[in-house]
């Protein structure tokens, strides 16, 4: 019989990878179609990018995972059903499980990409332009291009726009 998908990874290999590295989510009924949660989380803009590289906050999120993981009970479903009409009311919920996953995933990756622009931008110098011409060249990992860059095109010096309190300037103090 001819499945209806063709995840590309195999059911036991999804689940080991994705229970050692997300948290599997208590049932949300506001996103009821996500199961998986980062168990690191995200380090905020104020972080230099390096840090927020190694603590993995522009990795793949657990999205594409899921989507084969369902894509694997819809397979599931459609070898144990024998009638067309019980199968699409079995598997309805799945696909739009699914489909919400897919426009999850694809705001994640946008909004990651974006950040990931927008740091590389603030953090060295290096405009939108030059940033763009080259992370078309490939790179073995993120952390390798971000040390690239680094070397190339040095770091900005930035001030910071936060003082620590109780801390005053010699001006201040007279």
């Amino acid at each position: 019989m001819i499945q209806p998908y063709n995840p590309t990874r195999s059911k036991a290999w999804l689940e080991r990878y994705l229970k050692k590295n997300y948290f599997k989510k208590k049932y949300d009924r506001y996103m009821w179609w996500r199961s998986y949660t980062l168990k690191n989380p995200p380090l905020s803009n104020k972080h230099p990018l390096r840090d927020r590289i190694l603590n993995g906050d522009f990795d793949l999120g657990p999205f594409m995972f899921e989507i084969q993981l369902v894509e694997h009970r819809i397979n599931e479903k459609s070898l144990n059903h024998k009638h067309e009409d019980t199968f699409r009311e079995d598997i309805q919920l799945d696909k739009a499980r699914r489909k919400r996953l897919q426009e999850d995933r694809d705001k994640d990756e946008r909004t990651k990409l974006e950040d990931l622009k927008k740091a590389f931008v603030n953090e060295l110098r290096i405009t939108k332009e030059q940033y763009d011409r080259e992370v078309i060249k490939s790179h073995k990992d993120l952390i390798t291009f971000y040390y690239k860059m680094e070397d190339k095109f040095g770091k900005r010096a930035i001030l910071s726009k936060f003082k620590p309190k109780g801390l005053r300037l010699a001006s201040e103090r007279c």
